[in-house]
């Protein structure tokens, strides 16, 4: 039974009627619901009814002692958090050491100064506190990541089960692939969880929390996109959307990254007054994502990297310029690099202990497939050893076009 209420509860365990007065009356009068026991055996007995948050305990005791009953807590899983300060006139190291093997968190020398117990009750009730909110807050990652984990499962079975045709089959292939930037994201911002956490700062564990909502989000739309593409014409797919504001919100996602928030040096151009055009969302993130992740993968050995975001139109076309300072495509790589499997990186299985990016070859190859739809296109530049420009070529009367063909 825990305490139902602000209040801290103190056992205190002694055989010293007068050091239990004393106490009590000192820690009461602080406002701490206090409970006392003068042998080990009918402390462990009291704590199964009402759970204290800090225990006291006397060394020196009959039957039990103070070490054997603080063994006695800590093998059980339902008192092991309960922080146990011994009370003792012992002061022989092997005595402190041995009270702390056991689970002790601290000491107090008998006869005990009234203020030092108040400050070292007050300190390790800090740290318990701090340490049941580090938990919670694992906890509450964990079943996010569990619920995704079980959400992709579960559509990644309606996918296949919907399968048609081999397009299809070959989409579940860059689903996989697509699914790294978003997971990506989790992962990341699982870390900066983990180091936040530590300091307890609620405003930045909650923004953490945001991220991985957000990635959680683009893997529902990814495979809710995915799952339906095989029963849904290509202009029942069409929204009126602005790219810009597409592109607004996945940089935001993208802050996760920490190469791409804190090494990468970003110009971000985004075109006024950029119409609207019928685009799919999820198709455009994905294409961003893995534009994005390429460019910085190209950098990776760069000291000074340095990537370029551009919106821009004409009056037939709109444009997104993704263009990156890294290594460069040699000529005869160019025409290679939009088709299935092929890669520059080095397979992931070669380089499983190294954090030089991999590749799949997926990436390029489902950015064409993702295009197909808009009626778009995709162009690249690059200059070995100078950078890479890729140019996504979206045009502005595609969904008159796609009523055309219908």
């Amino acid at each position: 039974m825990n305490n139902t209420n602000n209040q801290k509860i103190i056992l205190i365990v002694d055989d010293n009627p007068a050091n239990l007065g004393t106490l009590f009356k000192f820690l009461t009068d602080l406002n701490f619901k206090v409970l006392v026991a003068t042998d080990g055996e009918s402390a462990i007995e009291q704590i199964n009814y009402l759970r204290p948050d800090i225990v006291l305990l006397d060394v020196m005791m009959p039957g039990i002692d103070g070490f054997e009953t603080c063994r006695r807590l800590k093998i059980n899983p339902d008192t092991i958090d309960i922080p146990v300060i011994f009370l003792t006139a012992l002061s022989e190291t092997v005595d402190k050491v041995r009270g702390f093997s056991l689970g002790g968190v601290d000491y107090i020398t008998k006869p005990v100064q009234y203020e030092e117990v108040l400050v070292r009750v007050k300190t390790h009730l800090t740290i318990s506190d701090l340490q049941q909110q580090l938990k919670q807050k694992n906890n509450e990652l964990s079943d996010i990541n569990q619920h995704l984990e079980k959400l992709v499962e579960v559509k990644t079975k309606e996918l296949i089960t919907q399968e048609k045709s081999a397009m299809i089959g070959r989409l579940t292939q860059g689903m996989v692939h697509n699914l790294r930037n978003p997971l990506q994201t989790i992962l990341l911002s699982s870390t900066l969880i983990q180091a936040e956490a530590e300091d307890i700062e609620q405003e930045s564990i909650l923004e953490d929390i945001q991220y991985i909502q957000m990635a959680g989000k683009r893997i529902q739309e990814m495979l809710d996109n995915l799952s339906h593409r095989s029963t849904m014409d290509k202009q029942e797919q069409l929204q009126l959307l602005d790219l810009n504001q597409i592109i607004q919100e996945e940089i935001k996602l993208l802050g996760a990254n920490y190469q791409f928030k804190h090494k990468a040096k970003k110009e971000i151009v985004l075109a006024e007054d950029l119409p609207e055009i019928g685009l799919i969302y999820t198709n455009i993130s994905q294409i961003f994502h893995n534009l994005i992740n390429n460019a910085l993968d190209a950098m990776w050995h760069n000291t000074d990297q340095k990537m370029a975001i551009i919106t821009r139109q004409d009056e037939n076309y709109v444009y997104l310029d993704v263009k990156d300072s890294g290594c460069g495509i040699a000529p005869e790589e160019i025409s290679k690099i939009f088709e299935i499997f092929y890669t520059s990186k080095p397979a992931k299985e070669i380089n499983k202990q190294s954090e030089e990016p991999t590749g799949t070859g997926l990436g390029l190859f489902t950015c064409i497939e993702l295009l197909k739809p808009l009626g778009g296109e995709m162009k690249v530049e690059s200059k070995v050893g100078e950078g890479t420009t890729f140019t996504v070529v979206l045009p502005k009367n595609n969904t008159d076009t796609l009523l055309a063909d219908n």
